[in-house]
């Protein structure tokens, strides 16, 4: 197929000299009517492999094709067997993916018991406003209109399955106006908690009941249902001629080549975090402030190349969800790892998202500590080695119930420090691995946390300056509120070095409110569909943290949507 394809109007053109250079950063003007470049950097994107007949040890036919047994994945599947349609569900993995308990929805009836109203266009102001505008307010709308119902359909989807009843509770500690580094930010009241009753791990203790489970409730309840999820069919490419529809895809399984024929193809395979190659050409920047993957293994971005192959558009800016909480021993750089190839560890470390003091390898600090998640993240990729360092004392515990974080980092406040907790005692784990340094004298924490000489001496004087903000009441240099500053004073103290935790890339292919994939000309690709971190037009940057749940909520309700989409079209 002829990738170089002409805009109606105005178009964004992006090619990519090396790998050095990210895709989205070079965006330049054409007139119309005259070819664009749509690869995006054929470095990493390469071209669809040939797959002669021959090798097609299987033909399936369906309906509906959903590709990806994540969260969007999964909830598409549920929908579609409870009513009934003929689809075929699969995934690259042995099995299902996890997801966070943390369902982000707007004006469900859950809401309206607790009395909560939520002004949808004041939160599709603030959504964009995180994005630069350079997202589709049509899309978000999808969610604005959708989630609601679709949390509702959930619960009773759940119940209905289930002998005892889920319950659902909405997060609305932070509701309204927040204070978050010196700045106003809208905190709607959208998180929902289902509470799964009824359902149990089958991946762990059968008596355990299933709190972060929806992924292994969604596909346990698809296999009630009768239907049955291929695992270990990992997408090879889709089935396009010229510029018709999609007609399928083909897939290598374990028993070879199989190719199946679909009038509706539903893409949710995830972003591409796990792709070093797509990462360090299209988000060079989140490279240099990760230590830490917490991404799904199967998000490496095969079907955003999949689709753009046959012709589908792709965002030009890069999005990416990163976490303050990226824990690593002192001496540990951001980045891939020379010896490894892949981030330094697996995991979040909560702590890291707490604004206390942060300083960087010269022990200067950094930044309003009081911010973002991804904030202090970005703002020390620029320093030595992308890394900062957290300071903390023996009052610790006092201090973060003081500091009341939002959403997920609240954990910490609610449960790991709780008022009265001896740091000592909270992480004592991480004292004895080597990764939270503990010390009677701030020289010695120093020394422990890798400064010396002159970046020693920076490190006390900050400590020192730092104290007498707190003193004054009034944080004189970078703005941080007055009830988040907090004396390191007490002895013991506390230290540890930090990077970004990466949960998954945000930028993936343009779609419409429909949730079908467009192409360059922003037509829509017949019988495509995309949704989950596989689509794009939602967020750009960044994640708008507080709105809490958001990810997870739109990757479920665009799930549900999509469905109803195949089935009202």
């Amino acid at each position: 197929m002829d990738q170089n394809i002409s805009r109606r109007s105005f178009v964004t053109g992006a090619a990519v000299a090396g790998a050095a250079l990210s895709a989205a950063s070079v965006a330049g003007v054409a007139l119309a009517d005259e070819p664009v470049n749509t690869n995006l950097g054929a470095g990493w994107l390469g071209e669809a492999p040939e797959i002669a007949e021959s090798e097609i040890v299987e033909t399936l036919e369906t309906e509906i094709l959903i590709v990806g047994a994540g969260c969007s994945g999964l909830v598409a599947g549920m929908h579609a067997a409870e009513l009934g349609l003929d689809f075929i569900l699969c995934e690259k993995l042995n099995t299902y993916g996890s997801a966070h308990a943390d369902i982000g929805a707007i004006n469900s009836k859950f809401q309206a018991e607790l009395g909560l109203e939520m002004d949808a266009g004041r939160w599709l102001c603030e959504w964009a406003r995180y994005a630069s505008y350079k997202n589709d307010f049509a899309v978000g709308k999808v969610w604005v209109d959708h989630s609601g119902e679709f949390v509702e359909w959930l619960v009773d989807t759940y119940n209905k399955h289930s002998e005892e009843e889920s319950t659902v509770t909405v997060d609305v500690e932070n509701g309204g106006e927040g204070r978050a580094g010196g700045t106003i930010y809208y905190m709607p009241p959208e998180c929902h908690h289902v509470s799964n009753k009824g359902f149990v791990n089958p991946n762990s203790n059968p008596e355990r009941p299933m709190s972060l489970g929806h992924t292994g409730i969604q596909a346990t309840i698809i296999e009630q249902d009768g239907y049955e999820i291929k695992y270990e069919y990992e997408l090879v490419k889709l089935i396009r001629e010229e510029n018709g529809p999609v007609t399928g895809a083909i897939f290598e399984a374990p028993q070879g080549y199989v190719q199946i024929n679909a009038k509706n193809i539903v893409l949710a395979t995830g972003g591409y975090a796990n792709n070093r190659e797509m990462m360090e050409a299209l988000n060079p920047a989140a490279v240099q402030a990760i230590t830490s993957m917490n991404a799904n293994p199967a998000n490496v971005g095969q079907g955003i190349k999949a689709a753009m192959w046959i012709g589908a558009a792709k965002d030009l800016d890069p999005a990416e969800m990163l976490f303050d909480r990226g824990l690593v021993p002192p001496g540990i750089n951001c980045g891939y790892q020379e010896d490894t190839g892949a981030f330094y560890r697996t995991g979040q470390h909560n702590l890291g998202s707490q604004p206390f003091l942060k300083v960087d390898r010269r022990g200067k600090r950094i930044a309003n500590e009081s911010a973002n998640y991804d904030a202090i993240c970005h703002a020390a990729a620029n320093r030595p080695g992308g890394v900062w360092c957290i300071l903390f004392d023996s009052s610790a515990a006092e201090d973060v119930n003081i500091f009341q974080t939002q959403g997920c980092s609240a954990g910490t406040w609610k449960r790991t420090l709780q008022p009265g907790t001896n740091p000592a005692d909270a992480y004592a784990k991480e004292i004895e691995a080597g990764t939270i340094m503990m010390a009677d004298t701030l020289e010695e924490l120093g020394a422990k946390l890798g400064f010396e000489g002159e970046a020693l001496d920076t490190f006390l004087a900050t400590i020192a300056r730092y104290n007498e903000l707190c003193d004054l009441g009034f944080d004189a240099d970078f703005g941080k509120e007055p009830y988040r500053l907090s004396r390191i004073d007490e002895p013991p103290y506390f230290g540890g070095w930090y990077g970004a935790s990466i949960l998954t890339t945000l930028d993936g292919l343009c779609i419409n409110e429909h949730l079908q994939v467009l192409d360059w000309d922003e037509e829509p690709i017949e019988g495509l569909y995309a949704i989950g971190t596989t689509s794009g037009r939602y967020y750009s940057g960044n994640y708008p943290v507080y709105l809490v749940g958001n990810c997870l909520g739109r990757n479920m309700t665009f799930g549900y949507q999509v469905i109803n989409e195949i089935v009202n079209k």
